[in-house]
């Protein structure tokens, strides 16, 4: 998806000429330095590729990621960084245990690729930010290097509980609790 340049000046304020795509991995090819709009707010643009991708970031899969967060955008005020740290931050795509904005923006990544990420209120803190780091409704710019890639499952979805009525089994939530 090439942009108009006056959609490349705006951009930074204002993501109207952008089409949104459903998910990321929708995509087949995200050019270095085009953003992309992903349905929700969420803003992802591939800052370097590697020469030869070997395998893509997938749900279940286990990653180690570089990462800096900003306030507002990429020259906002820096919340935190693993990057000063020196140690990387591991989670599992997919399983959320991140926010939406990583778990959205992540997919089809390769090792050695770094994207921003800029995170709308609604796929990041929301309306309960994190208390002495980050504001209520903040939208959020994070800077990802994918490390590694490695193996993984996604463990299956709850099983609702279930209870008996009269001997019929039944998902609890439509039973009704007089």
């Amino acid at each position: 998806m090439f942009l108009p340049w006056f959609c490349i000046i705006i951009l930074a304020v204002n993501t109207d000429c952008l089409a949104p795509v459903a998910d990321i991995e929708d995509l087949e090819d995200i050019p270095v330095g085009e953003p992309v709009l992903v349905e929700g707010g969420l803003v992802v643009t591939v800052l370097k590729k590697p020469k030869k991708c070997i395998r893509q970031a997938t749900p279940g899969d286990h990653l180690s990621v570089h990462y800096t967060g900003r306030l507002n955008d990429g020259e906002g005020e820096i919340f935190d960084t693993s990057v000063k740290k020196r140690i990387p931050f591991n989670f599992q795509l997919g399983s959320g245990r991140v926010i939406q904005g990583y778990e959205k923006g992540v997919p089809g990544m390769c090792k050695g690729e770094t994207r921003t990420l800029l995170v709308p209120a609604s796929m990041g803190y929301g309306e309960n930010g994190v208390p002495g780091t980050i504001p209520v409704g903040a939208t959020l710019h994070f800077t990802v290097e994918l490390l590694t890639i490695s193996d993984g499952e996604l463990p299956p979805p709850a099983r609702e509980k279930l209870c008996y009525v009269r001997g019929e089994a039944k998902p609890c939530s439509e039973v009704d609790s007089k």
